[in-house]
């Protein structure tokens, strides 16, 4: 369970980094648009073509391969990732345990302040929604499922309330997984 969820944190904690790495860089925010990720088996609305990068990650039951999205504006960053985990690692998990201590931890990675939570039901799969201050520069709206022995994240990155506001909900309400309904 330990492992499980010291996994999920690295994975999390991953995509913070990457994500505010991908919003210091970015330019002009382009209009958002469909993308579908066949191997990803996921569809979202993305501002213009994201960038695909691959992590191998080494654990103790093997290399993980962590897949990132993302794409970028001065004002707002966007990331979509996953990683699939091995199907016997979830036998007799505490899924809800499980993604509330990824969630403290990611937030201690980032030295963040977790200023608002919401648990939801993606289909009958996990999902929690998280709000983090960043260093009183950035805010990140996180959200993560568990579909099966896959953990998807979507996360927006700014350092303006009033940008995430407005285009994160047409963000993380166009996520959409192949045969989930």
């Amino acid at each position: 369970m330990k492992f499980i969820k010291n996994i999920v944190v690295f994975v999390i904690g991953f995509v913070v980094v990457s994500s505010i790495f991908y919003f210091i860089r970015g330019d002009k925010l382009k209009p958002f648009e469909p993308y579908y990720s066949e191997e990803g088996r996921f569809t979202i609305l993305f501002p213009g073509q994201p960038e695909r990068n691959l992590q191998k990650v080494e654990t103790t039951i093997g290399t993980l391969d962590f897949i990132i999205y993302s794409t970028s504006s001065k004002k707002v960053g966007f990331v979509v990732g996953y990683v699939d985990y091995p199907p016997e690692m979830f036998e007799n998990a505490d899924i809800e345990k499980m993604l509330d201590g990824a969630r403290d931890d990611a937030v201690r990675n980032v030295g963040g302040i977790l200023k608002n939570e919401k648990a939801f039901d993606f289909y009958g799969n996990a999902g929690r929604e998280l709000e983090i201050k960043v260093q009183k520069k950035a805010t990140l709206k996180v959200r993560i499922i568990l579909i099966g022995n896959r953990l998807y994240q979507m996360m927006a990155v700014s350092e303006s309330k009033r940008a995430l506001k407005k285009m994160t909900p047409e963000f993380f309400d166009s996520f959409k997984v192949d045969d989930v309904e």
